[in-house]
Formats: structure tokens, C-alpha cells, sequence
């Protein structure tokens, strides 16, 4: 409950790198698996693998969060940081989080702005009990992200967050 009411949106983060155990558990908490048979730590339409991917911007390019391995995939050396956002304060943030379908469909169609919607309070609410920052965020560069991301014709960015301390 104490997340719960101080949890904010911020447009300022400190100038400090992001540290891996606490992106780890915030990306867990955005669409992690809570166990072999208990389902998403985030509800999925149906109890459906996630159909939102989650993707990160940091200062050494773009990477694919992987909810099965729980890791990091590089996609792209872009630097995207200052580029991801149409907002100023989004490029000084340390970390970028990107939500983006996956490929398209009824389910898809249907439920990946509530499971983004779901995901998102769940990287507040982890952020603020772990002493971060962040904010959604519904304007961005979509086609530079597209890009860099290598995201396909039919997968459509829904926001991002900004992520630091």
C-alpha cells in the first residue's frame, strides 16, 4: 500500500546507470512468470504467453527482454535514448522501456492496451518500492523505434517509460 500511494510519474532522473538486479525485477514484474502453473505476473487474455513485448533502450543500444529465459536479447547498437521520445526529459533517463504487440491477431487486437496498462502499473509499482522513477508515455518516435527495433508490419509500439533513479 505504501507504493501504492506514493507512486508518481517523474520527468527527472538521476544521472546514474541503472543497476542490473533492479531492471531484472522490474522487467519480471512487467511480464513476469510466477510459476509453472500460476499464470503472468500481469493477467494475459485467456492465460495466453504474453503478446506484448517488452524492449530496452540503454545507452549501448536496443535489446528484447526474453520472459522465458528472463534475459536480455541484443537487437540493435542504435542509440536511442534521446530519440526514443518526443519529450525532452524522456532522453535522460538511464533506461527506456518499449511495449509492442506481437504481430497482430484478435487477441492482440482486443487486449494489448489493457496488458500494457497492467504491465506498466506493475513497473511503477516495482520502481517505487525499489526507489526509481518513471512515467508513461503515449508520444514517441515511432518510426525511428520501429526501426531500431526492427519491429515488424504487423507489431505497433504502444508506449514507453523512461526508467531510472
Amino acid at each position: 500500500l505504501e507504493a501504492i500511494s506514493n507512486r508518481r510519474s517523474s520527468k527527472t532522473f538521476a544521472r546514474r546507470d541503472v543497476e542490473l538486479k533492479d531492471l531484472s525485477t522490474i522487467l519480471w514484474a512487467a511480464t513476469g512468470k510466477t510459476g509453472a502453473d500460476r499464470g503472468w505476473a500481469v493477467p494475459m487474455a485467456m492465460g495466453a504467453d504474453p503478446y506484448v513485448s517488452v524492449y530496452v533502450l540503454n545507452k549501448d543500444g536496443c535489446y528484447l527482454y526474453s520472459w522465458e529465459k528472463h534475459v536480455l536479447s541484443f537487437v540493435s547498437d542504435k542509440k536511442m535514448l534521446t530519440k526514443a521520445g518526443t519529450q525532452a526529459y524522456v532522453g535522460t533517463a538511464p533506461i527506456i522501456l518499449v511495449f509492442a504487440t506481437k504481430g497482430a491477431g484478435p487477441r492482440i487486437e482486443n487486449w494489448a492496451e489493457i496488458a500494457v496498462g497492467a504491465m506498466s502499473q506493475n513497473v511503477y509499482l516495482s520502481a517505487e518500492a525499489l526507489g526509481m522513477k518513471t512515467r508513461f508515455v503515449a508520444s514517441y518516435n515511432k518510426m525511428m523505434l520501429i526501426d531500431a527495433l526492427n519491429i515488424g508490419p504487423l507489431s505497433r509500439i504502444i508506449a514507453i517509460m523512461p526508467l531510472g533513479y
